[in-house]
């Protein structure tokens, strides 16, 4: 039976999937022309409005928490800023979880025993090291560039530029006086505008993210990765997982309606 502690992992990490939303011959034109940073950057952390929901199904992924691993299939549904929906479906073809991401919480509901839970971002991302929120999560799994330390103000963040070989090197520090709080380095394609490594380093708190990005696709002039590769690690743990997308549907409509069934037991959260 998947465990509680699988399902909340899964909620959390099943971290980046699908989409950089841009035109690859748009971003080339944008590219050259732009030369400051401000500009630079307005690309870098462009929403891009025109993809409203996102479809990812065929999805394998593999979750390793300190040498535990779980390996499933399923299919996740996203709509832009509101709801993501993960449907977790093993090798014997049926869902036995779902998992609501909304804005302010988290739902699951366990179809092996017939419960359901909710819970808050604040208590389980901590728990499992991550500093984010709803906004953070859709960031990583439409494969948009975020910023970590993101409610610090801009004068507390140091930050650099360079361009080299077709890439952006985007770097971000924040400093207590000489302390080092945190570090990272985003990596992004000047042709496409993907984002294919950040690397976040917190060492106030002694944890590291690294995600990797890889086996992009065009669909309908957006380009998308098909593969997913994120690690998470402090001085007492160890995560990684790995996302394998099968088909990627830009635009289509979404059901959205959360259906609890009526013989269904909460657990409460403490």
């Amino acid at each position: 039976m998947i465990s509680k502690r699988i399902l909340i992992i899964t909620s959390i990490l099943i971290l980046n999937f699908v989409a950089c939303k841009q035109q690859e011959k748009i971003a080339k034109q944008k590219f050259q022309q732009i030369k400051t940073e401000e500009e630079i950057e307005k690309l870098i952390f462009n929403g891009n409005n025109e993809i409203k929901s996102i479809k990812l199904t065929k999805v394998n992924f593999k979750i390793d928490i300190n040498n535990e691993t779980y390996i499933s299939g399923g299919n996740i549904a996203i709509l832009k800023d509101s709801l993501i929906i993960i449907s977790v479906i093993p090798l014997m073809g049926y869902e036995i979880a779902r998992i609501y991401c909304l804005k302010e919480k988290i739902l699951v509901i366990n179809r092996q025993d017939k419960t359901y839970f909710y819970s808050k971002y604040e208590r389980n991302i901590g728990q499992y090291y991550i500093k984010g929120d709803y906004n953070k999560i859709e960031s990583i799994l439409t494969g948009r560039a975020f910023i970590y330390e993101e409610k610090k103000q801009p004068k507390d963040l140091k930050k650099n530029i360079l361009r080299n070989e077709g890439l952006i090197k985007y770097y971000l520090e924040l400093k207590d006086n000489d302390f080092i709080i945190s570090r990272q380095e985003i990596t992004i394609r000047e042709d496409n505008l993907l984002t294919e490594r950040n690397d976040i380093s917190d060492h106030k708190n002694h944890f590291e993210l690294k995600l990797d990005y890889g086996q992009y696709e065009t669909i309908n002039y957006y380009v998308l990765p098909r593969e997913i590769k994120i690690g998470a690690s402090n001085t007492d743990n160890q995560i990684n997982v790995h996302l394998n997308i099968g088909n990627i549907i830009i635009n289509d409509e979404i059901n959205t309606e959360i259906i609890i069934p009526e013989k269904y037991d909460e657990i409460i959260m403490e």
